[in-house]
């Protein structure tokens, strides 16, 4: 008798050790950098984005002006580390402000359905 309650208790916990994990899905996203820093005209610009959820597997982004002089593009992209890290280089050529709006969506999981972000930058070009 005393077995039987054992195992029931063990399996009814169990039960709920596995449903309750299926509310932790946040589905809160954590673009860092919150804020990119300054550029000066015509010098070297580098600035690192990082998404701090799940796998990203699509992006879009819109550098304005075009004629930047700066681009976006992975840090490194392979099967397990996708669109997660972005770097921003380039030497800015246009004074003013550079946006840069950034958009993606990540995987699903068996705790978290899919889920789409975005974020819009600025940076302000110095001379």
């Amino acid at each position: 008798m005393k077995k039987s309650r054992y195992y029931l208790m063990l399996i009814v916990n169990l039960f709920l050790v596995l449903s309750l994990t299926g509310c932790f899905c946040s589905g809160k996203f954590e673009v860092l950098s919150e804020s990119l820093p300054n550029a000066a005209f015509g010098k070297p610009y580098y600035a690192e984005i990082n998404i701090n959820v799940g796998v990203v597997r699509s992006d879009s982004y819109h550098i304005k002006p075009e004629n930047s002089g700066l681009e976006l593009s992975p840090s490194y992209f392979d099967w397990n580390n996708s669109y997660n890290d972005f770097t921003i280089k380039g030497t800015p050529k246009v004074n003013g402000t550079i946006s840069i709006e950034f958009t993606g969506t990540t995987y699903v999981t068996m705790r978290c359905p899919a889920s789409q972000f975005k974020k819009i930058y600025t940076i302000k070009v110095e001379e």
